[in-house]
């Protein structure tokens, strides 16, 4: 049974042609992926079933009645439901309560449909919990159930696996399977190729704003899919570079403040020290130490080869000026150095050098913009790679990176740890910072596990993935 439709969607923001005849088509009781690179349009096309985007033109049906769906609450009464990859809940308020919001009755039925959504649904968690002390694969999940509380029978899933470790992934991919046998659709929005070709029934690929095709999973691996994807062989994993014996770059001495409890790390030139963790044990911290925007309750930090090139964890709320053109946010770093030649000229901007600068910047980066175009439209994944250009094209003596590749797609991940490769073989000195286990195993020289504000080191050859993976849980 065909569930929802969505026939030759356009959307259009300003210049930018989003969508330019998209189609999907999501059967009842299937999990459904929906690939393509960045800058495809998936997000559009979502956020258009979800009503938070209207359409310029198309048509879509919902049980095969033609419908509008202009706010997501009307989306809601349709029985869509969007997951976002962080937590959208209340902090501060309990798991029970999380579930509730604005649900009507007394508090005690209130409560009494919570712990009958959480039992229905297998989903072990004290009710009276506040949110803010839940794992990140429980707010999660917590999420996927308050969705399916409100009556959600089409879950949009966006990047649901890229905060995850390893076992909570399982656990995540096992919760889709039983929703499927229960006659629910997941949408699954993924650039993580294995997940998609073990677990999805149908994927559909878009391409530049259009569906290319439709085709069923069942024996596509990794490979074949990443060919579907970008329309040739998807680029290998590399190594990591060789062990470096540089100088000393980077000094952290005993670090406390709120969230560290006592961070020692020396960080060398030429190497990629890599530290493994879930989202919420002390990386914000650290980047917020690092970026000398958080008081130190205790130690120090020690930069020995300046200028130390901080890429942001949340591109949108401390990477980038989401309302300037993508030429000026490249030369934030520059400019708050107070600028260097050829784009500053004693202190002010030349405009034609700065176009050129940009545009080299982009080719090399791969950026899908123009230096003119303001940051804040552009995809996810090429406001990612606006962070990182910006982060690398000066030659920094130190990189922190934290999550350098959330939300990019196949290629652009494997040409991002790339320039870090060349960083670090040009001598600078890179402290990356990832939830993804898979990106520190390629790129970490050395790799420490982040656990409530502590580092722990692993030696890869000894510790094995899965070992590494019940670390960054905290089981050791």
């Amino acid at each position: 049974m065909t569930r929802v439709v969505l026939r030759n969607v356009h959307k259009c923001f300003g210049a930018t042609l989003a969508l330019r005849g998209a189609d999907l088509e999501l059967e009842a009781g299937e999990i459904h992926a929906l690939l393509g690179e960045n800058g495809a349009g998936k997000s559009t096309l979502v956020r258009v079933l979800y009503g938070l985007v209207a359409p310029d033109r198309g048509e879509i049906r919902i049980d095969d009645e033609p419908v509008s769906i202009p706010s997501p609450r009307h989306a809601l009464a349709l029985g869509i439901g969007l997951v976002h990859q962080h937590f959208m809940g209340v902090p501060a308020l309990s798991v029970a309560e999380n579930l509730m919001l604005g649900a009507r009755g007394s508090l005690a039925r209130r409560r009494a449909a919570a712990l009958d959504l959480l039992e229905r649904y297998g989903l072990e968690l004290d009710p009276d919990r506040p949110a803010e002390r839940l794992a990140v694969g429980e707010a999660q999940r917590l999420e996927i159930v308050r969705a399916l509380g409100r009556g959600a029978r089409v879950l949009i899933l966006d990047e649901p696996t890229a905060v995850l470790a390893p076992s909570e992934v399982e656990l995540l991919l096992a919760w889709l399977v039983r929703l499927r046998e229960e006659g629910r659709t997941v949408v699954f929005i993924s650039h993580k190729l294995a997940e998609i070709s073990s677990l999805c029934d149908r994927v559909t690929v878009l391409r530049q704003g259009e569906s290319v095709f439709t085709r069923e999973v069942a024996g596509l691996d990794a490979r074949e899919l990443g060919r579907f994807m970008l329309g040739e062989d998807p680029p290998s994993p590399g190594r990591p570079p060789p062990v470096s014996e540089g100088a000393i770059a980077l000094r952290l001495e005993s670090l406390e403040s709120e969230g560290l409890a006592g961070i020692d790390l020396e960080l060398r030139s030429g190497e990629i020290y890599a530290l493994a963790g879930i989202d919420g044990n002390g990386q914000g911290q650290l980047e917020e130490v690092l970026a000398g925007v958080r008081e130190l309750h205790a130690g120090r930090v020690e930069l020995l080869r300046p200028p130390l090139a901080l890429l942001s964890g949340d591109r949108q709320r401390t990477g980038l000026v989401l309302d300037l053109p993508v030429e000026e946010n490249l030369i934030l770093n520059d400019a708050a150095r107070g600028g260097r030649a050829p784009v500053f000229q004693r202190g002010v901007i030349r405009r034609q050098a700065l176009r050129d600068s940009a545009s080299a910047t982009i080719r090399r980066f791969q950026i899908s913009a123009h230096p003119g175009l303001r940051a804040g439209v552009l995809s996810g994944g090429n406001q990612q790679k606006l962070c990182v250009a910006r982060a690398l094209r000066a030659g920094p003596g130190v990189l922190v990176a934290v999550n350098p590749t959330r939300g990019l797609d196949v290629a652009g991940t494997a040409a991002v740890r790339e320039e870090f490769r060349r960083a670090a073989a040009s001598g600078t000195a890179v402290l990356l910072v990832s939830t993804d286990l898979d990106e520190v195993l390629e790129l970490g020289n050395r790799i420490a596990v982040f656990f409530r504000g502590e580092l722990l080191p692993v030696d890869p050859a000894r510790h094995g993935r899965d070992e590494i993976g019940r670390l960054m849980l905290g089981a050791a």
